[in-house]
């Protein structure tokens, strides 16, 4: 009797032994999970013309993985998982991804990119805090706003619109499209791409701004105006008709050709100086784009937006906003614009250290007049939140270049077809 009482005294001391490692482990885990990283899957995408390459995946990644690094200092808990895109292939991968439950958590893309997916119900609206919108001026908030206030993305950086030329081939860049003009007679082969986008800086050298931005209110323009407008498209299709001033589909074209000597100066964007340096390397000149008759190029700034995903869990969505909240901050900001010198701050505050910090940088945004720089603002907003107007504008803008409609008659489309009522 005595010794199937201890027995059973033991097998039950054996039991609570298991249930208590069984706890133990089990807090053990709850441990371990709480100290886990958070993984954000973030997608990424190049311009709809541009294809992923082998290469351009490389240095994605690289970029990534430095920005991850530098990240763990700040908010240890977060890991990225990136993946890239071709601008013009995103929506359809993604709503495969969405529907599946396995869509990404962040969507890295231009402004207009984003304003496609939310409106395909790929992304959620972003709640921007009082602290972004200080952080964040309001003309560029309106670039990602839908017609009843809501907000498609985080605009978090700025790529800027540049002149990038072989020095090899071209030793002093053209300063105005007057000297332009000149080099070009001369035999210097210059490249530009018929897009709307790459061409918004030239409208500045003519002041037709006024113009498309009354059309776009629609507002009847002044004759002043619209005789600028005129001016522009005139100029345009000048050049179009200049034997070594050539308009290609795309910027990856573009950049090609420069790097196989083919071109001796491209309009370009500050996001591609990485693939430029790395081929050019010291042959590489960077600059202004040439000033106009009516004053200063006005460079458009292509947005760098973040927006979120519809299948995060609520702690990577948390991370996600943390994240977010971080990333517009100047001393963030100001870090990785020093550190990869390809965009420019969203953040004023960051922006007016990156002048002074980047020589050359002072005159690519804020010493532009800030009148055409709000104008060109408003117009991209427009545009992007409407790619009928879009389609509008480039195909006026082709028929010009082709040289099927005269200045005049495109000014008149222009005015006629851009109109909210369109």
């Amino acid at each position: 009797m005595k010794r199937e009482l201890g027995q059973r005294l033991l097998i039950l001391r054996f039991k609570l032994l298991g249930l208590a490692g069984a706890i133990g482990l089990l807090s053990a885990c709850s441990s371990t999970n709480e100290a886990r990283p958070t993984l954000l899957r973030v997608v990424r995408t190049l311009p709809s013309q541009e294809v992923v390459t082998s290469e351009e995946s490389s240095r994605d990644r690289d970029v990534l993985r430095n920005f991850q690094t530098s990240l763990r200092a700040v908010i240890p808990e977060i890991r990225i998982q990136p993946s890239l895109y071709s601008a013009s292939s995103v929506q359809s991968e993604l709503q495969r991804q969405t529907n599946s439950g396995l869509g990404p958590d962040l969507v890295v893309s231009d402004a207009q990119t984003i304003q496609a997916l939310f409106t395909a119900r790929i992304l959620d609206s972003v709640p921007v805090t009082p602290e972004q919108r200080q952080s964040i001026p309001a003309e560029l908030l309106t670039r990602v706003s839908t017609s009843d206030g809501a907000i498609t993305g985080l605009p978090v950086s700025q790529y800027i619109q540049l002149a990038c030329y072989d020095k090899r081939k071209l030793k002093s860049p053209p300063k105005t499209l007057r000297e332009l003009a000149q080099q070009s007679s001369e035999g210097s082969i210059f490249g530009l791409t018929q897009n709307f986008e790459n061409l918004y800086w030239s409208v500045g050298s003519y002041g037709a701004g006024n113009a498309l931005i009354s059309a776009l209110r629609g507002e009847t323009p002044t004759t002043q105006d619209v005789n600028q407008l005129v001016q522009w498209l005139t100029w345009l299709r000048a050049a179009s008709f200049q034997q070594n001033v050539l308009f290609m589909n795309d910027q990856a074209t573009l950049r090609k050709q420069l790097i196989d000597g083919r071109l001796h100066w491209i309009s370009c964007w500050s996001s591609q100086l990485p693939q430029l340096r790395e081929a050019l390397k010291d042959n590489l000149g960077i600059g202004l784009l040439p000033a106009g008759p009516a004053g200063k190029a006005t460079p458009v700034s292509r947005l760098q937006v973040w927006g979120l995903g519809r299948n995060s869990s609520r702690q990577q969505r948390q991370k996600s906003l943390e994240l977010m909240q971080f990333i517009v901050l100047p001393w963030a900001q100001k870090t990785w614009a020093l550190r990869y010198r390809t965009s420019y701050p969203v953040n004023p505050a960051a922006a007016q250290i990156i002048n002074r910090e980047i020589p050359g940088f002072e005159d690519l945004y804020l010493s532009t007049d800030q009148d055409d720089v709000r104008i060109g603002d408003e117009i991209r907003a427009v545009l992007n939140q409407n790619p009928k107007l879009e389609r509008v504008m480039q195909f006026t803008l082709n028929d010009v270049i082709f040289g099927t409609e005269t200045p005049s008659q495109a000014a008149a489309t222009l005015n006629t077809k851009l109109g909210p009522s369109s």
